[in-house]
């Protein structure tokens, strides 16, 4: 992941992709690189862009979530445009004070 990180900074820097190049990135970043896994990176980018492959990368992605804030739960509403859930409240109120009229002042 750092090799492919330190690619596509040398991407932005309009530099060529080349194991010396990614291994100079690593090392003034203060990581350490694989050299297999560099060679192998630098061979699959052979003859391609690397906007192109990030491009293709996320059509791969599609809709997967990436770990952005989790949807607000939608409020449900009645066809007035009230929320449901304060009607509900209120009617049960209304019927606990019913029942307590009921008892005819016991309490």
């Amino acid at each position: 992941m750092k090799s492919l990180a330190a690619a596509l900074l040398l991407a932005l820097g309009k530099q060529d992709i080349t194991e010396d190049n990614i291994k100079k990135v690593l090392d003034a970043g203060g990581a350490k690189g694989n050299d297999e896994e560099i060679k192998k990176l630098v061979d699959a980018m052979k003859g391609k862009k690397a906007d192109d492959l990030v491009k293709e990368g996320i059509k791969k992605l599609g809709g997967m979530s990436l770990g952005g804030p989790a949807a607000a739960p939608e409020e449900k509403h009645d066809k007035k445009g009230g929320k449901k859930e304060e009607k509900k409240k209120e009617e049960e109120k209304k019927q606990e004070e019913e029942e307590d009229e009921g008892l005819g002042g016991l309490f």
